[in-house]
């Protein structure tokens, strides 16, 4: 017998829209804001968001962070909250560091400003999609260690169509809770490169709270996957967890985007070599077959 989360979660004194909102960050953050609790109730900062907050302090599913000048985080940390998620040993009830804390934070708010996408919500979901719906080979999800990539199990993987998952385009998000460069952003490309070419029909997602790192994590992933159409048919070999007789594979036609979101969201400054946010979005790329779409996106202010 499945059980409904929301449902168990309401059950321990939750309104229905506060069991919902705890559902989203035990499954996707682990932490959250007073302003997120907000915008996903709809209602202004008030007496609903701090009741809400003492109940759940005082229940022990969260605890408070406090930040400093009136900036607080709270962390979603009871157990049984997660059990009731299905995934009692959840990493997102584990203490991160502040880094950390800013990327779920800001992943929290991407799942809250794009709902209507369907989500892989847990990390066998994900295995599952890849290589049961889309028979790709698991070896594709491989990292550096061999085992499955830390960006397939950490961040968002989303399907654009529910209603078709064999065929529907895959949305991947990359979080820059505020790099100094995009050399982790290339590492994430060099792991999913031959799980990209495998989907074939996929858009990744450069989230940031400052557009200084779009233009080059643009030309990267231009460099990556626009090339001469000739070249189009790829040969990848070296698969790192698979032996040298089931490494190489000959991809499809592929159908890249680019998508840059700049969030003008206000974070608690947990970083302190921090780039300012901005409000200049980044430049625009092509839409031609060859080219990977690029699109441009900003939050609201909040």
């Amino acid at each position: 017998m499945t059980v409904d989360p929301i449902l168990a979660l309401q059950s321990l004194g939750y309104t229905e829209r506060e069991a919902s909102f705890l559902y989203l960050v035990g499954v996707h953050s682990g932490y959250f804001l007073r302003r997120q609790f907000s915008y996903f109730t709809e209602r202004q900062r008030g007496y609903l968001v701090h009741h809400f907050i003492e109940k759940a302090r005082i229940a022990g599913h969260i605890e408070v962070i406090d930040y400093g000048q009136g900036r607080f985080i709270y962390h979603l940390i009871a157990k049984p909250i997660y059990r009731l998620l299905g995934n009692a040993e959840s990493q997102n009830r584990r203490r991160k560091g502040d880094g950390s804390i800013r990327a779920r934070l800001m992943l929290l708010d991407y799942i809250l400003e794009n709902n209507d996408d369907h989500y892989l919500e847990t990390f066998s979901a994900k295995v599952h999609f890849f290589t049961k719906v889309r028979s790709i080979p698991e070896v594709y999800l491989a990292g550096e260690a061999g085992r499955v990539s830390e960006f397939i199990e950490a961040l968002p993987v989303a399907l654009d169509d529910r209603e078709h998952p064999a065929s529907s385009l895959v949305r991947f998000v990359f979080l820059d809770e505020g790099l100094l460069s995009t050399v982790k952003f290339a590492r994430y490309l060099d792991e999913l490169t031959p799980l990209f070419h495998a989907v074939r029909v996929f858009e990744v997602v450069y989230v940031a709270t400052a557009d200084h790192n779009f233009s080059e994590a643009g030309a990267i992933f231009q460099r990556r996957f626009v090339r001469p159409q000739p070249q189009r048919q790829q040969v990848f070999d070296g698969f790192r967890a698979s032996p040298p007789g089931q490494r190489t594979t000959t991809t499809a036609e592929i159908h890249p985007s680019f998508v840059t979101l700049l969030f003008h969201y206000c974070y608690p400054k947990l970083l302190r070599s921090e780039v300012q946010g901005s409000a200049h979005r980044s430049g625009g790329g092509s839409d031609q077959t060859v080219s990977p779409t690029y699109k441009q996106r900003t939050s609201r202010d909040g």
